[in-house]
């Protein structure tokens, strides 16, 4: 196998995994990724509404 192909099939392999870990966070109900947002939605109300305080 020449070193050009071994090249293009570690990008595949590179790109394989990548899909399968967006997959890991975006697939569910409750994936991490929505968790994380919500996560950052409750510190954003949080801090408005602090900064609205008198």
């Amino acid at each position: 196998m020449t070193a050009r192909a071994q090249r293009g099939q570690s990008a595949v392999e590179y790109l394989l995994v990548l899909a399968l870990f967006v997959l890991a966070l975006t697939a569910g109900p409750h994936s991490p990724l929505e968790r994380l947002f919500e996560a950052f939605a409750e510190r954003y109300q949080r801090f408005t509404h602090a900064m609205s305080m008198p």
